[in-house]
């Protein structure tokens, strides 16, 4: 049984690799990598060990927000990426607003056209509840029509 992990499996790891070829050096990362919730910070080995898949657990909550700080993306994205590389699961996700989201769970071997879809119908559906939200409230019940 081979233990080399697949692509799918270095999810976060190869997001991080890639960023560092893009020009944010993993030292960079490392000073920048503050928690903003505990003031922890990553060091540059860990970092760099992420990044050449050889953490073998997922990352804490603090390391997940220190890490999203480093390369300045939202650690929703983070922990999705984390999700993907240690737990398998496929998270996609559909915003609401400025700051709610649907966030479901893909099984790892759906066809792409079915994940597609799983898409379209979540983003349908907060089309639709969207609509319901901006129209006006019935006159003689004050409730939303449904």
């Amino acid at each position: 049984m081979s233990t080399t992990p697949r692509p799918a499996q270095l999810a976060l790891s190869q997001f991080v690799h890639e960023r560092n070829e893009q020009g944010l050096s993993y030292r960079r990362m490392a000073v920048r990598a503050i928690d903003p919730v505990t003031e922890q910070h990553l060091g540059f080995q860990w970092i760099s060990k992420l990044a050449a898949g050889q953490v073998a657990k997922s990352p804490e909550p603090w390391q997940m927000r220190a890490l999203a700080a480093a390369m300045d993306v939202p650690e929703d994205s983070v922990k999705t990426l984390a999700a993907r590389q240690w737990l398998e699961y496929e998270i996609s996700e559909v915003r609401l607003g400025s700051d709610e989201w649907i966030l479901f769970r893909l099984a790892h071997d759906l066809p792409d056209e079915d994940k597609r879809m799983l898409r379209r119908m979540a983003e349908e559906f907060v089309h639709r509840q969207n609509r319901r939200l901006d129209e006006p409230p019935d006159a003689d019940t004050g409730t939303q029509p449904t």
